[in-house]
């Protein structure tokens, strides 16, 4: 029986290796995929950090170039510096889209910035017409404009349908067609068709519109790279909970059809000294009998005599 035991456990121990195996395996992916998990969070909250630093910069370089374009001798430098300054800054933004986790994040991150170059296009735009168009920046504000226009064109067919439904309620708006007719006329060096308080309302309306979409937009991409995060978390105690259970199976497996092999029993030859039987103390050894004589030499014996 010592001998089954033992070809039992070894055989026992053997099938332990393979589950050690996979429960080592199990530990390593989950370690992994949770690590994988973590490092998603982090990037789409440095991303969301990064988007809200981008846009409170843009504002302020944005206030900054219109108080600059307010002397007219520094026009033209004050326009360019400080517009080089701000695609700088969205370009920044735009390195922190390409890091995504994924390609759709990576996406809808590069969507977002560039939803704030429209926003960013249609206010220095904006700041040139106030500041009042000559020969040189009547071509600046040329070009912002149709960049703008068509980049926001562009980008309607890559928007979710809620970021579809906002464009078309800026584009179909009353404000955006009253600041359309503005810019036109200011490109064509013609009067305002409209009063200036009527274009500075229209041209505020807009603004904010294309701001709260690029918001939107931010956001969604945020929360999409959130949600692949916890996919991912999800998936990694998922596999490791199913390999674990794997483990926990083949032991039990293994232990039932070791219970059923047979096993031959060698038994072990173990020497023995057989003990002789006492005898009671109160009884005797009888006393020895003479040995019976030769029957032939009992005849001569007979014969001498007579």
């Amino acid at each position: 029986m010592k001998y089954l035991r033992s070809v039992r456990g070894r055989m026992l121990g053997i099938a332990f290796v393979p589950g050690v195996a996979l429960v080592v395996v199990a530990l390593v992916i989950a370690a992994f995929l949770i690590h994988q998990a973590d490092r998603t969070r982090e990037q789409a909250t440095e991303t969301a950090a990064a988007a809200d630093r981008t846009a409170r910069a843009v504002v302020s370089l944005q206030a900054q170039r219109g108080e600059a374009m307010a002397t007219p001798d520094h026009r033209a430098s004050a326009y360019a510096i400080f517009t080089q300054r701000i695609d700088t800054t969205i370009a920044g933004l735009r390195d922190y889209a390409r890091r995504a986790p994924d390609a759709e994040s990576a996406y809808q991150q590069t969507t977002a910035v560039d939803l704030l170059c429209v926003a960013e296009g249609m206010y220095r735009a904006d700041s040139l017409a106030l500041a009042g168009l000559d020969s040189v920046t009547r071509r600046s504000f040329t070009t912002a404009v149709a960049a703008y226009r068509a980049q926001l064109a562009q980008l309607s067919g890559q928007l979710t349908e809620t970021g579809r439904e906002a464009y078309e309620s800026i584009t179909r708006s009353a404000e955006w067609s009253t600041l359309a007719a503005v810019e036109d006329a200011l490109i064509a060096a013609e009067p305002l068709p409209i009063p200036e308080s009527t274009w500075r309302s229209a041209a505020y309306s807009v603004s904010q519109q294309l701001g709260v979409l690029y918001s939107r937009q931010s956001q969604y991409a945020v929360q999409l790279t959130l949600d692949d995060g916890r996919r991912t978390l999800a998936g990694a105690l998922a596999a490791s909970t199913a390999i674990l259970l794997s483990a926990v199976l083949l032991l039990v497996v293994v232990r039932r059809l070791v219970a059923r092999v047979p096993v031959p029993v060698v038994p072990i030859m173990v020497p023995t000294v057989r003990t002789a039987i006492p005898r009671p103390r109160h009884t005797r050894s009888p006393e020895p009998r003479a040995p019976e004589p030769w029957p032939k030499k009992a005849v001569f014996e007979d014969l001498r005599r007579r």
